[in-house]
Formats: C-alpha cells, sequence, structure tokens
C-alpha cells in the first residue's frame, strides 16, 4: 500500500517503517559500545566516622574510580548531607593509586562545588601511578562544604587503571 507524505511523495509504509528500524538499530549497535568505554566508574567506599571526645569530629570518605578505558574519566557527587558534614572543612585529600594505577605524573583529581569553583585550584593534579600522596587542607586553604561537590578523576592513559580518593573532613 502506497502513500503521500507530506512532501506529496509516494512511498510505502511498511518499507520506511522496516528500514527506518532497520537504522536506528544499526546505529545504536555501532554507537552504544563507544559510549559505554568513554567513561570511567565511581564507587563509594565504607565512610569512616572518627569520634574525639564522645562526638563524630571527622569523616574519612573514600572513592575507588575505574577507568573502563583509555582516557576515560569518572566523577562522584558528593552531597555533605548524606555524610552529615555540611559546614565541615576538607583537611586532607589522599589518592592511593591500585594495582593498575594511573598514567604516571599525568593522572588529575579536580573537586568543583555546585557554582563550579574549582575546590582543589589544580593542587592535586599529576599525581603518581605507584605511590599514595596526600594534599592538605592548609594548601587548599580549608574549603568549607556547603553544596554538593563533584569530584572528578581525568587524564589517565591507562586502560581499567584504578584510583582510590580518601577525602578527610573535619567539623569546625
Amino acid at each position: 500500500m502506497t502513500h503521500r507524505g507530506p512532501s506529496g511523495l509516494r512511498f510505502s509504509k511498511g518499507i520506511k517503517m522496516k528500514r527506518s528500524l532497520t537504522l536506528i538499530l544499526a546505529g545504536l549497535l555501532i554507537f552504544a559500545p563507544l559510549c559505554a568505554f568513554a567513561a570511567g566508574t565511581a564507587a563509594l567506599g565504607a565512610p569512616e566516622r572518627i569520634q574525639i571526645d564522645g562526638r563524630v569530629q571527622q569523616v574519612i570518605i573514600p572513592i575507588t574510580f575505574t577507568a573502563d578505558g583509555a582516557a576515560a574519566e569518572a566523577t562522584y557527587t558528593l552531597n555533605p548531607d548524606t555524610f552529615r558534614i555540611k559546614g565541615w572543612y576538607l583537611l586532607d585529600v589522599r589518592t592511593d593509586p591500585g594495582t593498575t594505577g594511573p598514567t604516571n605524573g599525568a593522572w588529575d583529581l579536580d573537586i568543583t562545588d555546585a557554582n563550579g569553583w574549582l575546590v582543589s585550584q589544580n593542587l592535586i593534579d599529576d599525581r603518581s601511578s605507584t605511590a599514595t600522596q596526600r594534599v592538605t587542607g592548609g594548601a587548599l586553604k580549608y574549603p568549607t562544604i556547603w553544596n554538593n561537590w563533584s569530584i572528578t578523576i581525568g587524564d589517565n592513559a591507562v586502560n581499567n587503571a584504578v584510583a582510590t580518593v580518601y577525602l578527610i573532613f573535619r567539623s569546625n
């Protein structure tokens, strides 16, 4: 059965629909794997709450990043309400590469707040692929968390690279 389209051209409804679906499915099969390997993953570890004088005054939040492919980036959104750390300051940041570490001396850790301000000030860049490294909150001017922060690992060229980041917050 043929029909006239909006432009006045004749077309067969059944054949056109099959052809369109085939093209869409072929495009998804080609494009979906590219998207799946273009990013990494970020997994939250078990936070540690440290009590001093009978109350929690320090929280250590471990986040493990895994690159699904080369040049993979991964982001974790840190909500201060989840960990009851709103208004606390960042005391320390430690980066610990896994057995398959990210690109040596090149991978970066960026921390941005909800307004896009770079909390990490590029001071947590060019990390080692083998050694645990630390940046103190003093170097970062002890930023205080009031809203969501995005923790992003990037500039990696190693497939399946793993790194754990420890964010240590302290109450005022």
